[in-house]
């Protein structure tokens, strides 16, 4: 047997590399449910910006949501529906103080 001895920084380096090796595995080992972590279909996204259809397809035609278009159906990333979310959030919050003139 032979013993071989490496430097501490190295090791965790190594480990570190493992542990991603071993995330990544264990994510390819379901894609599906993968899949369905990162993407939601039109449904979900009235859900979740809490909108009417009519409102999201006026969002896609202004541009103002990406989506993909797989068999005639709309599929959104979650994490563009989380920042289409974040930005309207931000400009909503901002439109609503109220200063009526009066100090």
């Amino acid at each position: 047997m032979e013993i071989v001895t490496i430097e501490n920084k190295a090791f965790k380096a190594l480990c570190d590399k493992i542990d991603k090796v071993h995330e990544e595995l264990l994510r390819l080992q379901n894609p599906v449910k993968q899949l369905s972590n990162e993407w939601v279909d039109t449904y979900d996204v009235m859900t979740i910006l809490q909108v009417s259809r009519r409102t999201l397809t006026k969002y896609l035609a202004e541009g103002k949501l990406k989506h993909t278009k797989h068999q005639k159906k709309n599929y959104f990333r979650l994490k563009d529906v989380e920042e289409f979310l974040a930005r309207n959030n931000q400009y909503s919050t901002s439109n609503t103080t109220n200063d009526h003139g009066a100090e």
